[in-house]
């Protein structure tokens, strides 16, 4: 986000939500969603184990 801020202004750079991309499972899913520059992640192969994208749903709703 700072990076945005820079080139856009801080106003844009809060409006952006930044998603994380990379392999998101029940076990990192929290520790991901409480940084405070992620806004969320995109599940990949995790979304087809009903038991593991129910907890990381949960993760994300804390």
């Amino acid at each position: 986000r700072p990076a945005i801020a820079e080139l856009y202004g801080e106003e844009t750079a809060q409006a952006i939500r930044v998603l994380y991309g990379g392999s998101v499972t029940s076990s990192n899913a929290a520790e991901f969603f409480s940084q405070p520059d992620i806004d969320g992640a995109l599940v990949g192969g995790a979304s087809l184990k009903l038991d593991e994208f129910t907890a990381i749903t949960k993760a994300a709703v804390k």
